[in-house]
Parts: structure tokens; sequence; C-alpha cells
């Protein structure tokens, strides 16, 4: 992920291309939201003044929501909006989108005009969370989240990854600044066929044990590991899914947000990315990979070229619509046995509050609206994975989908999301991502990434 205004990175990506679910899907669960009216609270922060969990009923009132989802992403958000706007007739949300490469160049500027939107979608760590909150754009919301119990809702990991320091030279603690309406994760895909003639079953209790079903793919002429990294970011879902397994998950995230002291250089790292190094010699990967596209991939792991495919839900839709039945989703397994899940994956871009909103209050009712428990059904119909355990899963889900939320409402009660490595500094995809591709080519070896990668991080953190 390339994190410069301009150009659609693969986080973006990641979360577009998971946004295609039916939109009749989404019409259907709005219905059952739109009777839940929220609770009456009232709270106060020492440099915001009173707040009030209330909507005046009194007024019109209209709020801007800026955003710049498309597809079933952007359905949802209508479709809530639709439900929000019928609770409060007197409301009104306007919905202003952009296309993703447009709104990050103009972001900021959009922000600091007098017309800001009251909401807006913002990437998360130094996409652009970090420059406004810096600039002071951005209205802290833990005023909020206490009124709403926004804490006892989600994870503390979940609510973290929206959190700046008020320098925004570190995040994942500090003040609140937004909240994200779904996830996004890496597991195993599998092709069900496949598994069956090797003798292959899942779930795998431990890394060794899939390492197993490598050698078997291998030994039978199979492609075990279906990848396309022309693009360069792909091979880092695998690389970070490893890392998640080896290094302790406190000092993954410490280094990613940007914790004085933290290290890419330690035991479990180096074990991760000599074990990718490993997988790439024994052409556990396809070794075609650096040559050909995540989207070529992909069609041709749904022919039946490779056994698994690791990945994540923004690919659910399509692996779905186009293998059916034979293909499944499992957890990448813990390095030993009866370890807690971890995986790469986070919340989706959160929303947050522009600091010269004149309604604060009820843009934060709207934004309470979206993430509540029961609009889960409408964000899962989108393609988002649901951030709350309750009403998670329509129940016209394909079974894919239903197999991938299984996994991550696991992971979810583990609070196991570890991140994107990329996200660990503005410039870390152009130097990891290349890495990663010369590591699996034979070019560098496993210390001469770490070490190139640090050196990244030392200098944006000095």
């Amino acid at each position: 992920m390339r994190h410069v205004f301009f150009q659609q990175h693969p986080l973006v990506k990641r979360q577009h291309g998971r946004l295609g679910a039916v939109a009749s899907m989404v019409v259907a669960a709005s219905l059952a939201l739109t009777a839940c009216a929220p609770g009456v609270q009232a709270g106060t922060t020492s440099n915001q003044g009173a707040i009030s969990t209330a909507v005046p009923a009194d007024k019109k009132i209209t709020l801007t929501l800026s955003h710049y989802e498309t597809g079933g992403g952007a359905t949802a958000i209508d479709q809530l909006v639709k439900g929000y706007e019928k609770l409060h007739p007197n409301v009104t949300v306007k919905i202003a989108y952009t296309s993703f490469n447009d709104y990050g160049k103009r972001i900021k500027l959009t922000m600091s005009s007098a017309s800001a939107p009251d909401i807006a979608e913002v990437g998360q760590a130094y996409v652009m969370t970090g420059p406004l909150v810096k600039a002071g754009l951005l209205r802290p919301l833990d005023d909020y989240a206490k009124a709403y119990g926004w804490a006892s809702r989600f994870k503390a990991g979940l609510l973290d990854e929206a959190r700046f320091q008020p320098d925004a030279k570190s995040f994942g603690t500090g003040k609140l600044y937004g909240m994200a309406l779904g996830g996004n994760m890496a597991g195993i895909f599998y092709n069900k066929n496949a598994i069956t003639r090797l003798g292959i079953t899942v779930p795998f209790a431990n890394v060794a044990d899939f390492e197993k079903a490598l050698s078997t793919a291998k030994a039978a002429g199979d492609i075990p590991i279906a990848l396309g990294n022309s693009d360069q970011w792909p091979a880092n879902h695998i690389l970070s899914t490893l890392i998640s397994q080896y290094e302790p998950q406190q000092k993954m995230l410490g280094w990613i947000y940007g914790k004085a002291g933290a290290t890419f250089d330690s035991a479990g790292i180096q074990r991760a990315t000599e074990t990718m190094a490993s997988w790439s010699a024994k052409q556990y990967i396809d070794p075609a990979a650096n040559g050909i596209s995540m989207d070529d991939s992909l069609s041709r792991f749904a022919k039946g070229t490779g056994v698994f495919s690791i990945s994540g839900n923004w690919n659910v839709t399509q692996l779905s619509d186009q293998m059916g039945d034979n293909v499944g989703f499992t957890a990448f397994p813990p390095a030993k046995t009866g370890q807690p899940l971890r995986a790469t994956g986070a919340t989706t871009s959160p929303y947050g509050i522009s600091s010269k909103s004149k309604n604060p209050d009820v843009a934060a009712n709207f934004i309470d609206y979206m993430t509540a428990p029961a609009a889960a059904k409408i964000l899962t119909a989108g393609g988002y994975a649901p951030l709350t355990s309750k009403g998670q899963t329509p129940a016209d889900a394909s079974p894919l989908q239903k197999e991938f939320n299984t996994v991550w409402s696991k992971v979810l009660a583990d609070d196991g999301l570890t991140l994107y490595l990329d996200w660990a500094t503005t410039n870390m995809g152009d130097t990891l991502f290349p890495a990663i591709q010369e590591l699996m080519a034979g070019k560098i070896t496993s210390k001469n990434l770490i070490t190139t990668v640090q050196s990244e991080w030392v200098r944006a953190h000095q």
C-alpha cells in the first residue's frame, strides 16, 4: 500500500474489491434497522463542552457525509442514510461522493474549508487521519464513545486503530478520531475438490500442519499457493500473516503504531521471513507469482490452478461467483496448536467528525447508528466484515461468506487482528513490497529485508 494521496493503494483496493454484494440484500436488511431508535444520554468533555445523544426534533438539521465507497459499500451507506432520515424526519444527510484518487488529493483542503463535511471517511494511519489530526481538522470522539458505550460494543484493538497522538507521529494510543463500519482480514481460500483429491483436511492445527499440506500438493504436481505479485503488494499478505504467528502481537502492533524503541529485527520476524523464503525456494508459492497480476492469479485459482490462495474477504464475492461450492475459507493456523488466532487484517477506513461541524452531536448519533449491531446485516450485505457479534450474516449470504464470517468472528473474539505492515510509515509500502518480491526471487536474504525495512522505520520515526 502506497500512502500517497494521489494514488489508489492496495488497502483501498482491498476494501472496494469486497463491496460487491447484491443491493436487494441491503434493502431488506434496512427494514429492521429503521425501527431501532437510539437512547438519550449526556456527557461532558473538558475541551469540547457538553454533549448530548438526543437528536432535536424541533428544527431541521442537515449533515453532509463525505465518502469514497463504491459498489455494495456505497449501497449500504445509502440505505443507512434512508433509514436514519426515516427515524429522524427533520434530519437530512447529504452524501458527497468522490472517487478515491480525487478524494485523497482534496481531503485536507476539503476539511479546511468553511463548508467542510460534518462527517468524512478518512483513511487509516498516515494515509489521511494523521495529517488531519495534526492540522486540528478532526474532532476527538472520546466523549461520544463514552456516552454511546462504543468501548463495550467493540474490542479495544478495533478502536485503537483510529487513535492518534496530538503530533500525529504515532497512532494506536491517544484520542479517538474515527469509527469504522466493518473490517477486512486475510486467511486461506482453498479448492475443495483439490484438497479432497490430495487427502488434505481443514482447519489446520498449526503452521507445520499447513506446511505438510503444501508439501503434499507440491509432490502431486499441483501449485500449492496461488499468487499474483506483479504489483508487489499481494505477497505482503503472506509475509504479514506468517509474522502474525511468530511475533508477539503487541510487539508487532507497537512497531506498526510507531512505538518508541520498536524493531522489525526480532527472532519472530526473522523466522517468518525465512519461512516465506523457504516456501518460495521449494516452489510452494507459484514460481510465476512475480510475473502475473493478482487478478490473473485469482482467475487461474478459480479455474483450478493452485490448491490454496492466501488473501482476504475483498475476494469473497469473486471467488464465490466463479467457484460456487468448490471454494472454502479457513483461518491461517497459529505457530503452535491451541494458540489464539492471529490474522492480517484491520477495520475499514473510519468515519470522523469535522472540528468545524455545527452539529457534532447529531453527526455522532448518525455514526452510532451506522455502527450499531442492528446495522450489521446491512453492512454485511454490502460486503463489510461485521465488527459486532450480533446480526452478522444475512440468511441468503453465500456459503463462502458464511465461512469467512465464522473465522472472522473467532479472530475478533481473540482481538487477533494484526493490521498491515505498510501502515508503519508513509513510505513503508515502497520499501517493503519490492523487498518481499526480491526475497521471493532469492535476490536478497531475510536479514537484508529486515535491515532495509527497519531503516525506513527509523527514518520515519526518528
